[in-house]
């Protein structure tokens, strides 16, 4: 490479990095409130929540890669315009296409970059977030019904066991049971355990050797014998409502078109999975495409400098995230 080629990815270099953060921390924000709230308040070690945030990085950067590059081909041709440098460069025979050079460069960069997370670091992430998660909360279930100490973490479930063996499971197992729809009733067992299936999203409640205590509506006591019952729990006390299903931007390639035949077979339109495909490669086309605005815009005899680059930059990434956002709402109604 070049001198010139040098010095224009230095002018780009920092720019870049600046706006790739910035930009990067405000898409991941939503994610954060989420997702983080949920785990500290069930007590999880904030290392292991940083580990999880990690693993949404590549939704953010997805994004935030072509604005940044965008934002800083605008910022550092706008400090040589500012500088005159670009009148310099023209006495001394560089023309703009000249500077195609470089900005090719990043531009490829920045291509590759993008491609890799959409093809590859996106679904692998996302299925890394979903086993931790899952992890986790599967293990704190259970974990967190502490011996002779009232548990109500449960919907309409109150726990109290006298004993937590190191093995897993309680002994000695008070549970009072008061779900909507059902008798009111207290169960009363030897042992007890929770069972979670991730695949199905279901809990239960499986308790062993105990007696089932109701009171009937006609007043009655009635108390039922039982060597094992198995009651199903809101799955939703363990499981997020909005947890980290695998929808069709985290899917990859194979698992689009696989599910496209599956909704083609069923007789309905597989549009969704059709353009989730085609952005895995739009997206980390947009820095080609911000390649050539950026050196457009930026590669001019403006004196307003970096304050009218950034706008100018600041304008063109509203102008492709939030359409580009709004199309990936509409694709999951």
């Amino acid at each position: 490479m070049r001198i010139l080629d040098r010095y224009v990815i230095r002018e780009v270099l920092l720019p870049f990095v600046i706006g790739l953060l910035v930009f990067t921390f405000i898409l991941i924000i939503p994610f954060l409130i989420q997702y983080a709230e949920t785990f500290i308040a069930k007590g999880v070690d904030t290392t292991v929540v940083l580990r999880i945030m990690a693993t949404l990085l590549p939704q953010a950067l997805a994004l935030s890669i072509p604005a940044a590059l965008l934002i800083a081909l605008l910022i550092g041709f706008g400090r040589l315009s500012a500088d005159r440098e670009f009148v310099a460069m023209q006495a001394c025979g560089v023309s703009v296409a000249r500077l195609l050079r470089p900005v090719g460069v990043i531009a490829v960069a920045g291509w590759a970059a993008t491609s890799y997370i959409m093809l590859v670091a996106l679904p692998d992430a996302n299925q890394t977030f979903r086993e931790i998660t899952f992890s986790i909360l599967a293990s704190r279930a259970e974990g967190e019904v502490k011996p002779r100490t009232f548990f109500e973490g449960f919907p309409d479930l109150v726990i109290y066991v006298r004993d937590v063996p190191p093995t897993g499971g309680w002994n000695d197992v008070f549970m009072a049971d008061s779900r909507p729809g059902q008798v009111p009733a207290v169960y009363l067992a030897r042992h007890g355990r929770v069972i979670l299936d991730r695949d199905r999203r279901t809990v239960e409640m499986a308790l062993d050797q105990g007696t089932r205590h109701v009171v009937n509506e006609d007043g009655t006591y009635g108390v039922f014998a039982f060597e094992r019952l198995v009651l199903s729990v809101n799955p939703d006390s363990v499981f997020p409502r909005t947890g980290p299903q695998k929808g069709d931007p985290e899917m990859t390639i194979a698992e689009l078109r696989a599910r496209a035949k599956e909704i083609e077979a069923r007789g309905e339109s597989a549009h969704n999975q059709v353009m989730a495909i085609h952005r895995k490669f739009a997206i980390p086309v947009a820095c080609l495409v911000f390649g050539v605005i950026g050196l457009a815009l930026g590669a001019t005899n403006r004196r307003d400098g970096k304050l009218g680059s950034f706008v100018f930059g600041l304008g063109g990434f509203f102008a492709y995230y939030i359409p580009l956002n709004l199309e990936i709402g509409r694709a999951h109604v």
